[in-house]
């Protein structure tokens, strides 16, 4: 199976996207080229596979940035209803990428187009690559598009990511969504026939490429004589609605009903923490010691932290609907084999995080301090049992990385099958 890949984050930049897409993409028994950006602001730090691009084919396309540049580019966020946001901002990168994939498609001699948004622009070139060569094509959306509420948009510019949206989906031979929910939320819209082409295609963990069993975790500096403080840590970036809030109202509540109940533990941050959400009084509230930032590390270490951490974090924007949204940290979190708490509303993650723990217990919506609070106090007493592990190992193994690859291969597969549309 020869395969065109369309992916703007991507390896070596360090993503969730390019780890979860490059991690798909190693596993998957085939010949790949990979098209993709290299936008500058993100380093260049992936390192999960070192051997990537000796197994995957690189066509690597600059993004040639914005019209406006400064102030300038500021003032069109505001004044031009469509600037920037139709659907990503990186409509001259597709001009751009659009004849050197034509290029290496011929070269390579691929047999089916694979996108994967987002950014949903890699779905737009997809479409044009279609009509060009009429190759099957195989469309995967991390997250949905026109219907994703983390994505405000003015009436005029949901209408218009809507279209193109109704575009990719009509033209594409097969669709994947990263969970049920989210296949239903958007495909509800659409007729029949097209909702038999779209499946489900979870995220992936790989705890295999990278040494050392889970270890011990050291004490504390601040821990009592001969005492192991647990260590939870949560891995990944907060920014947005994500925030940690809800923890630290949480913590404070427990510390003003108990003080000595939180002597045992610490909150790590692992990644990059938006300044503005450490401003709360309830943060710097706190006792030291109780709440460390770690800031980012390289990927292979994240990995060996979740390892080590006697508990993992999920936190999850508030929601008034169930969330769709399946973060690839919780997949990781479960490769791990690590207990897992989740502050986040119902839904998707809260479900698997039910099913992991055995209770609907480990999980509390962040817009209720009270349930966050009694759910931390939980966990905290699991941690001061028993040494606690992970749960069903049947779970762990849906979401393997060559399971996921080969599922992966076997929808391109569907592609082939159906043909041109």
């Amino acid at each position: 199976m020869k395969i065109f890949a369309i992916c703007y984050y991507a390896p070596p930049k360090l993503t969730p996207q390019a780890i979860q897409i490059g991690r798909q993409l190693y596993h998957l028994e085939a010949r790949v080229e990979l098209l993709h950006g290299s936008d500058p602001q993100f380093s260049d730090a992936y390192d999960q596979y070192p051997d990537f691009f000796e197994r995957i084919g690189s066509l690597c396309v600059p993004s040639p940035g914005t019209f406006f540049k400064g102030f300038a580019h500021r003032v069109a966020r505001r004044l031009l209803p469509l600037y920037n946001t139709i659907p990503d901002g990186l409509g001259p990168w597709r001009r751009r990428a659009l004849a050197p994939a034509l290029e290496r498609i011929a070269a390579s001699g691929s047999e089916v187009l694979v996108s994967f948004g987002m950014p949903m622009s890699d779905h737009l070139l997809a479409l044009q690559l279609k009509r060009r060569t009429g190759l099957p094509w195989l469309a995967h959306f991390s997250d949905p598009w026109s219907d994703n509420p983390f994505h405000p948009n003015t009436w005029l510019e949901h209408r218009v990511n809507a279209a193109l949206e109704r575009r990719v989906i009509r033209h594409a031979d097969r669709v994947l969504f990263t969970s049920q929910r989210t296949l239903e939320l958007v495909m509800a819209k659409y007729p029949p026939a097209w909702r038999a082409r779209a499946a489900v295609l979870p995220h992936a963990w790989d705890m295999d490429n990278f040494a050392g069993p889970a270890a011990a975790v050291a004490a504390g500096p601040d821990a009592r004589p001969g005492m192991r403080r647990h260590v939870v840590r949560h891995i990944g970036a907060c920014y947005g609605a994500r925030s940690p809030e809800p923890l630290f109202a949480a913590l404070a509540r427990i510390l003003e009903r108990q003080p000595a109940a939180l002597d045992t533990v610490a909150f790590e941050f692992v990644g990059h923490v938006s300044p503005n959400l450490l401003a709360s009084d309830a943060y710097k509230a706190l006792p030291a010691g109780l709440v460390r930032m770690r800031g980012q590390v390289g990927y292979r270490e994240s990995l060996q932290l979740a390892r080590d951490a006697d508990a993992l974090l999920v936190i999850d924007a508030p929601s008034k609907l169930p969330s769709v949204f399946l973060p690839s940290k919780l997949v990781e979190y479960i490769g791990a084999r690590r207990p897992v708490w989740g502050i986040t509303p119902p839904g998707t993650s809260a479900d698997l995080i039910a099913e992991w723990a055995g209770s609907s217990d480990a999980c509390a919506a962040p817009d209720d301090i009270e349930a966050v609070t009694r759910m931390l106090r939980a966990g905290l007493a699991a941690l001061d049992g028993a040494a606690q592990q992970g749960g069903p190992e049947a779970v762990a193994q849906r979401f393997a990385a060559p399971r996921v690859a080969a599922a992966l291969k076997a929808q391109i597969a569907l592609a082939i099958v159906r043909g041109p549309a």
